[in-house]
């Protein structure tokens, strides 16, 4: 799956909306815990502009998703977590699907994905134990590469925190970048929503703010 196909779908699942979205309004860089650099994914406010063909070098992206916490083990969140597990593929349930096929775009998104509910529950898990967390399961998952784009979705009883800054209060999700052993890995960060369509609605916002992310991003 191409990312100017999911720039593209994003863009026409919004086309309600008159305005476009800047570039800046989606995202908002902050001083991490280790130092770094981690982006906040911003409330939408209007369809995102759109990325022209090839503008940024496009690659083929690959969702590979982490269901972070026991809660994820409940029967009744599985649904759920089929959908969020894959992201594009739903895309087809939403009533733009005629304006994108119209335009010829193809909803297609291999994915991997993996439950960890060996993690203590009911507490605050901070941006390094994650980071810490995603790179102890590389080896047993797939190879992280420029295209890997990994999302971490938090059960109901992990409360997100990035240094100071608190989930819901500062930020809706987050992404950002963490070597391990010589690998570069984009990875993103989706707290729990107790609303199935609203959690859906940021993923897939979280997704597509993160695809399309560079370093000349204004901030």
């Amino acid at each position: 799956m191409k990312l100017k196909w999911i720039a593209l779908a994003i863009l026409a699942c919004a086309m309600s909306a008159q305005a476009q979205e800047r570039v800046d309004h989606r995202e908002q860089s902050v001083v991490n815990e280790d130092g770094g650099q981690s982006y906040l994914v911003l409330p939408a406010t209007a369809p995102m502009v759109a990325v022209k063909p090839g503008a940024m070098g496009l690659g083929d992206l690959q969702q590979h998703s982490v269901f972070l916490g026991s809660g994820w083990t409940d029967q009744s969140l599985r649904k759920r977590e089929y959908a969020l597990g894959n992201l594009l593929l739903n895309v087809p349930k939403h009533p733009e699907f005629e304006e994108l096929l119209a335009a010829g775009i193809k909803i297609y998104s291999p994915t991997w994905s993996v439950e960890k509910p060996d993690v203590a529950a009911n507490r605050t898990i901070s941006d390094l134990e994650i980071q810490n967390i995603l790179s102890q399961m590389l080896g047993d998952g797939p190879a992280p590469t420029a295209d890997s784009l990994f999302i971490v979705f938090l059960d109901p009883t992990l409360h997100s925190t990035l240094g100071p800054l608190v989930a819901e209060k500062h930020y809706i999700a987050y992404h950002g970048f963490f070597n391990s052993e010589g690998t570069k890995v984009h990875y993103v960060v989706v707290p729990f929503q107790s609303d199935s369509k609203e959690a859906y609605q940021i993923a897939l916002r979280a997704l597509i703010v993160a695809a399309l992310h560079t370093d000349e991003t204004p901030h």
